[in-house]
C-alpha cells in the first residue's frame, strides 16, 4: 500500500477545495432565497395583519431586515465572482477559482501554496455562511445577535483574502510573510 505524502496530498485538495467554496456559496445564495421569501412572506404578514395571534409577532423592521439579508446573501457571491480580479491584489488566485476550470499545473511549491490559499477560502466562506445564519436569528429576535456575526464576516473576509492580508501585511512590516515562503521553506 502506497501511503501518500502530505505534499501530493495537498496538491489533490488544490482541485478539491475551489469546488467546497464554490459549494459553500451555491449554499449561500440558496438560503439568500430563503430568506428573501420568508422576508416577503413576513412582510405580507404585516400588510395583512395576520401577525396579531401569535406568540411572536413580526415587525417591519424583521421584515425588511430578512429582505435586505436575503438579497445581500443572494449578490454578494455573484458580485465576488464578477469583479474578483479588479478589486483585490491576489484576485488572480480568486478569479481563477470561479473560472470553472482545472486548478493551473506548475511546480509542486506552487501547488502546495495554491490549496493552503484554497484552504484559507473554505474558512472565509464558512464564515460568511455562519454570520449569515447568525444574522437571520438575530432578525428573528433569538439572542446570539449581530455583534457575533459581525466578527464572523471580518474573519472570513481576511481568511477568503488571505493573499492580500499577507501582502498587506508583508508591506507594513517589511518583511515578507506571503506564501511565497512555502516554496522556499520546502525547498522548491
Amino acid at each position: 500500500m502506497n501511503i501518500p505524502d502530505l505534499g501530493s496530498l495537498l496538491v489533490s485538495l488544490s482541485e478539491v477545495f475551489p469546488l467546497v467554496v464554490n459549494l459553500i456559496f451555491l449554499s449561500i445564495s440558496l438560503l439568500g432565497i430563503w430568506y428573501g421569501t420568508s422576508g416577503l412572506y413576513a412582510l405580507y404578514n404585516v400588510a395583512a395583519g395576520e401577525y396579531k395571534f401569535s406568540n411572536r409577532p413580526v415587525t417591519v423592521d424583521a421584515a425588511v431586515g430578512k429582505l435586505a439579508l436575503g438579497s445581500a446573501m443572494i449578490v454578494a457571491p455573484v458580485l465576488l465572482w464578477k469583479f474578483a480580479n479588479s478589486f483585490v491584489l491576489g484576485g488572480d488566485v480568486t478569479f481563477s477559482m470561479f473560472n470553472y476550470g482545472a486548478s493551473p499545473r506548475g511546480p509542486i511549491c506552487e501547488q502546495i501554496k495554491l490549496a493552503i490559499t484554497y484552504f484559507f477560502m473554505c474558512l472565509g466562506a464558512l464564515a460568511w455562511l455562519i454570520a449569515g445564519l447568525k444574522l437571520y436569528h438575530a432578525t428573528s429576535g433569538q439572542h446570539g445577535g449581530p455583534d457575533s456575526a459581525f466578527l464572523y464576516l471580518v474573519g472570513g473576509t481576511l481568511a477568503f483574502f488571505v493573499n492580500d492580508v499577507a501582502q498587506l501585511v508583508s508591506n507594513t512590516i517589511k518583511m515578507d510573510v506571503s506564501f511565497s515562503n512555502v516554496c522556499t521553506m520546502i525547498g522548491g
